[in-house]
């Protein structure tokens, strides 16, 4: 098989599970006209109700995503980056995904929008779970099979534009702005959250660290 459609499959499906699966599931589960015990529309208030996006090769930013996506997954499997928007978009168009069905959860109508499972229900999913674990397993490579492949992280770094690593948050978020219908905004603006989301959690980790240990002094 091209090793770039491999990428691409990948990349594919990514989006799928992202933008449309994700979302058929959640309908599923919350229909547009759903109503809570309190006899209140579940898609009311600050409840954006989210529309499914199907995938569209004509379209600039589904193909912005695949481009980007690809790209990242070639650096982390050392393979040479491509950003031929035609080579790509034809061989997107080959890509058969397998239909989603959405899975009966029973939920809970409340506001923490927890799921609730009955002993035989959780007994049930966690043989699907054992399942499809065992699955996945026996789909794994024998050892001597990846031994050549040589994978590597890939740090994010928003002040480059030449990485892909902007493309793909800029697609990504835009994308799930699209979903839920929220006004969009611009590349630079996207930039400039995302490269203030990294001090934020080493912040917030400091934070919480520091109250933990205050605890720990109480009870000492």
């Amino acid at each position: 098989m091209n090793v770039y459609l491999v990428l691409f499959i990948e990349s594919r499906n990514l989006f799928e599970q992202q933008f449309h699966n994700a979302i058929v599931q959640l309908l599923h589960n919350f229909p547009r006209d759903h109503v809570t015990y309190r006899g209140e529309l579940f898609w009311s208030g600050y409840r954006r109700c989210p529309h499914i996006l199907k995938f569209d090769v004509n379209n600039k930013l589904h193909l912005d995503f695949i481009i980007a996506a690809s790209n990242l997954f070639a650096h982390m499997y050392n393979i040479s980056q491509t950003c031929d928007r035609q080579f790509i978009a034809q061989e997107v168009t080959k890509i058969q995904v397998p239909e989603f069905k959405p899975k009966d959860i029973s939920t809970a109508d409340n506001d923490s929008n927890q799921w609730r499972f009955d002993d035989q229900q959780r007994m049930n999913v966690q043989k699907k779970n054992n399942s499809s674990v065992e699955q996945l397993l026996n789909r794994l490579p024998k050892l001597d099979e990846i031994v050549d492949i040589k994978i590597q992280p890939y740090e994010l770094k928003t002040d480059d534009d030449t990485n892909f690593h902007m493309d793909y948050i800029v697609a990504a978020t835009l994308l799930r702005a699209e979903n839920y219908k929220i006004q969009i905004t611009d590349r630079s603006q996207i930039k400039r959250i995302a490269g203030n989301i990294i001090p934020a959690i080493v912040t917030t980790t400091a934070m919480i660290t520091g109250l933990v240990y205050l605890e720990v002094y109480k009870s000492i």
